[in-house]
């Protein structure tokens, strides 16, 4: 963050690369904006060094920490001078300096998505961009933040959402502390032990951003010990529940001060105990665990939505707003439109339908802080993205609008709500359509789920769901059934599958699903789905072509 600020004062442009995307993605990036810095941690040396024969623009390699003598000659023999971001540092301070300072049209970022398919697309966003997304973010937290507030952040700054957030904080003047995701908590599986904490109980941060699929791990990490009680302890549980689950109804947030601290306080502990306010967004979050969250958490859970084309928050949740599944209203920068997507079956005029009663349709987002389109070297022209530039950006009313390809619905106090993607339908033999995510957020709530994927087979009779399953939760099942202990063995065995299939599918009928939307298959997968193996994106996102390929196998045998 100190080297982007550093290149924006001299209005140079950040490229940011998921280290996830591999060799292959940090060869794309550099080599597409021909980069002549590159910034990498120690660990990440390693790919720089291996891969600088094929990225012939790097003239400067700059380590966060002191590189091992090895890499550090390979570099250099490739060519390029090797620094230390504290040897810049120091030589600086005696350096003559002369800003340049940019113009609200320069490029401040190109920033390298993790997509589901294909390569990586590189979206530009101005300092014009990134200074209006501020003046929304701010003007939503209006009351809500002061100075003395201090912000855990560790997601990757590649990721639009982290960026973002850490800008506007710092122009609100609020503290960071740097983590990350695996020594977060006292727990974290890379923590060093017995000397260590967590980054939050370190930090006791008062506002944390989450991706969903975090905050659905601590839900099912606390549901998993809220099973194991036992008696009275566990009835106490249900109690502080019941408390936050009335008190979320009335507007307010927690369960009653009595059980609060009898019952929760131990939880809001694994994030330092002062969580004043939580953020989600990447991608929908479900109504049940936002409401579990900010009852064990006593905390506010507001979601907000944005994407890395419109420079993240797009719309921000209003504090006092207690509603579920709501991403809020458009912040001051943003603009929103809803586009009649009639193959989906979602139009305008459904707000006259007495059953629906708003208006719905692909969101069209617009305002200072869209995108100028995705990065094309004149050089190596992209006739893909060329073509995505043209149809993804278009102009209503005088205005440009990016097409989002999710699906929203405007409720009646004017909030937005994601409902679905257009990408993520499967059409049934007899045309009804299925809402993949919607399943899946069904699913999450089932106590042997970790994570989901519901797919639909062009042509199929029927959906179904690969699930990778809860460890802990499937031992303990195998347990009890007197089938061992082998994970891998145990979610291939017919009585195992059986029971999981029955727990799916009663938390199908409790979300009101119809029968046609309930998977009726399902494969339990041993091996975990992460960024790290190429089966979710860096903002832990499915990544369905790759998952549904590595286990063709499992889903061949689902429809035979």
């Amino acid at each position: 963050m100190v080297s982007a600020f550093a290149a924006w004062f001299s209005n140079a442009q950040v490229i940011t690369i998921y280290a996830t995307l591999g060799e292959e993605g940090a060869i794309h990036g550099i080599n597409e904006t021909e980069a002549a810095f590159v910034i990498a941690d120690a660990k990440l040396l390693k790919i720089i060094s291996k891969i600088m024969p094929k990225c012939k623009s790097i003239k400067h390699v700059v380590s966060m920490t002191a590189a091992e003598p090895a890499l550090g000659e390979q570099i250099v023999a490739a060519g390029s001078t090797l620094h230390t971001i504290d040897d810049l540092v120091s030589s600086g301070k005696t350096a003559s300096f002369s800003p340049r300072l940019p113009e609200s049209a320069d490029v401040a970022v190109i920033m390298y998505t993790s997509g589901t398919t294909g390569s990586p697309k590189g979206v530009i966003l101005t300092h014009g961009n990134v200074v209006a997304v501020i003046a929304g973010v701010e003007h939503s937290m209006t009351g809500c933040l002061t100075p003395d507030d201090v912000y855990l952040a560790y997601l990757p700054l590649a990721h639009i959402m982290e960026m973002a957030a850490e800008v506007c904080f710092m122009a609100l003047g609020l503290s960071i502390g740097f983590g990350s995701p695996h020594t977060l908590t006292d727990t974290g599986v890379k923590l060093k032990r017995p000397e260590s904490i967590g980054d939050a109980p370190c930090l006791q941060p008062t506002l944390m951003v989450f991706a969903p699929a975090v905050l659905d791990k601590i839900y099912q990490a606390v549901q998993a010990k809220r099973q194991s009680l036992g008696g009275f302890a566990q009835t106490l549980f249900n109690w502080g529940l019941n408390s936050g689950e009335r008190h979320f109804d009335k507007g307010d947030v927690g369960a009653n001060w009595l059980l609060n601290a009898l019952v929760f306080k131990k939880v809001q502990g694994l994030v330092g105990g002062r969580i004043k306010c939580m953020i989600t967004g990447s991608a929908p979050l479900s109504g049940d665990i936002q409401k579990f969250i900010q009852t064990v958490l006593g905390a506010p859970v507001r979601q907000g939505y944005g994407l890395t084309e419109t420079c993240a928050g797009s719309c921000v949740s209003f504090w006092g707003d207690n509603s579920l599944c709501s991403v809020g209203p458009p912040t001051v920068s943003a603009v929103i439109r809803l586009a009649d997507w009639v193959e989906g079956n979602y139009k305008n005029s459904d707000k006259d339908i007495p059953e629906i009663g708003m208006r719905r349709g692909e969101v069209l987002i617009g305002g200072p802080a869209v995108s100028q389109g995705y990065f094309i070297n004149p050089k190596i022209p992209n006739p893909e993205l060329t073509q995505k530039n043209k149809e993804d950006w278009i102009e209503v009313g005088g205005q440009r609008f990016f097409r989002t390809g999710d699906v929203g619905q405007i409720s009646a106090n004017g909030t937005l709500q994601i409902i679905d993607r257009k990408k993520d339908l499967w059409k049934g033999p007899n045309g009804e359509y299925v809402a993949l995510t919607k399943v899946e957020a069904a699913l999450k709530l089932c106590r042997y789920v970790d994570m989901p994927m519901v797919y639909g087979k062009t042509g199929g009779a029927y959906p179904v769901a690969l699930i990778c399953p809860q460890k802990k939760s499937i031992l303990e099942l195998g347990s009890e059934l007197g089938l061992g202990s082998d994970f891998e063995a145990l979610c291939q065995d017919p009585q195992v599958v059986e029971k999981v299939t029955a727990a799916c599918n009663d938390q199908c009928k409790q979300a009101k699903l119809v029968a046609f939307e309930f998977p009726s298959k399902y494969a339990l997968v041993s091996e975990l789905w992460t960024p790290e193996n190429d089966l979710l994106t860096a903002a832990m996102k499915l990544k369905r072509p790759i998952i549904a390929a590595k286990h063709k196998a499992d889903i061949d045998k689902m429809y035979a």
